[in-house]
Order: C-alpha cells, then structure tokens, then sequence
C-alpha cells in the first residue's frame, strides 16, 4: 500500500495530542504508542514523548541513552535523544524527568516539524498538565469505569476547564479484564450528566478498552477522530 501524508501543501501537520490519565494503572503507554505506529504507517511523520518515566519506552522496546534532561542540561545533543523506530516515519523522545513545564516551548517548537507529536502524559493532574492542555491541538482522557471512579475523570475537567474552558479531551474508559462492556457506557453517561450538570457541554466518547492489546484496534478510528477535531480547533482559532 503507498504511503500517504495527509498534510496539505506537504507540511507538518504539527499536531500536539496529550494523552492523559487519572490514575496510574490505566494503559495510556499501549494507547500512545498504538496512535504512533497507528499515524506513522499512513506515512505521517510522527514524535511521541514519554513523560511517563520511560515506560513507554519500554512498551516501545527502545533502550534509552540521552533524553530530554541531557539535552537541556547541555550535555546531548538533541539528536542524540531521538530514537527512530523501524518505521522512518515514527522518532521518539524520553523527557527523563523533564519537568513539564520546562519542555512546554520545546514541544511546541518540535510539533512544527512532524505531522504528530502524541504525548504520553505523567498520570494525574498539575499546572503543568493544564498548561499542556492550553497548548495542545486535541487531547484523550483515559479512566477507570470501576464503580464511581469516573469521579476523577470529572475532577480532572473540571480543575483544567476552570483555566482552559475550551478543554474538551476524547473520554476513553477502561473497564476491567473479561469486563462487561456496559459498564464503559454507564460510566460514560453518569460522568456526561454530572458534567453537563456543573461544567457544561460534555466531552465525547473516543472508546472503551478492556484490555491494552485492544489499543491497536481502537488506534484508527482515534487517528480520524483526532485529526477532525484539532483541524476544526485550528479553524476556530483562525476565525
């Protein structure tokens, strides 16, 4: 199949799309890398991040030298810290505890260079978080859909929006292993009317995962998703 790049004029799309979590133990790692091997095989350039301590480097089998940390610190250059996958179109990057804050400029600057920059965000939710989520073109928001732990993901919109009000991320809901299926949409629906209640217009539902290998499954259909959403942000802010 020939690659396509969908960038008109054949420019970067610059892209930047943090993938967030409320709690630590979600598969955000298998999503991010699955969005990047997702894009990159459709010929689009691709820079994923991890923020996450190298575990998505891990996920990614990359052995990590340099990172972000050297780099900043003047003792690697940044192409010493860019890992190119098997597929040329596809570099990643360890922050290597980067504080987030301090990468914020560089992100933006390297997002003009490749069609995406997928984020693999530290779980919870800081300033930095939020200021990531001001700069971001689109976001996803994974959760747990476990009894009432959609709390969180309800607590986390509503600390960024009282600071990004546009913050509007796809939901993703993690129900358990050989879980019900249900349970991801009744979470869905009790955490949209407790949202449309106090904060506003709700955020959609991007998918469900039961288990980390269904990411590659639900990758795709993310990619299109996010593409139309950062695409019209970019047109709301030209008008």
């Amino acid at each position: 199949m020939a690659l396509t790049n969908f960038s008109s004029g054949n420019r970067p799309g610059g892209r930047m799309i943090p993938v967030y979590a409320v709690d630590e133990d979600l598969c955000n790692a298998e999503l991010v890398l699955a969005l990047s091997k997702a894009a990159a095989a459709c010929g689009e350039t691709v820079l994923m991040l991890d923020q996450m301590g190298g575990r998505l480097m891990r996920k990614a089998g990359i052995v990590v030298g340099a990172t972000l940390v050297d780099v900043l610190s003047g003792t690697a250059q940044m192409s010493d810290a860019k890992y190119v996958n098997n597929n040329e179109h596809f570099t990643a990057i360890c922050s290597g505890g980067a504080d987030l804050d301090t990468m914020l400029g560089s992100l933006a600057a390297l997002s003009l260079s490749y069609d995406w920059v997928f984020i693999g965000a530290s779980a919870g939710c800081t300033p930095a978080h939020v200021r990531l989520a001001a700069a971001a073109d689109a976001s996803l928001l994974m959760y747990h859909a476990d009894g009432d732990k959609f709390m969180r993901a309800y607590w986390m919109l509503d600390t960024v929006r009282s600071r990004v009000p546009k913050f509007d991320p796809l939901m993703i809901a993690k129900i358990a292993a050989n879980g019900d299926e249900a349970d991801g949409f009744e979470s869905y629906e009790l955490l949209t009317d407790s949202v449309r209640q106090f904060l506003g217009a709700a955020p959609a539902l991007g998918g469900i995962l039961e288990s980390p290998e269904m990411a590659a499954e639900l990758a795709p259909v993310l990619l299109e998703a996010l593409r139309q959403g950062s695409a019209e942000q970019k047109r709301a802010l030209a008008g």
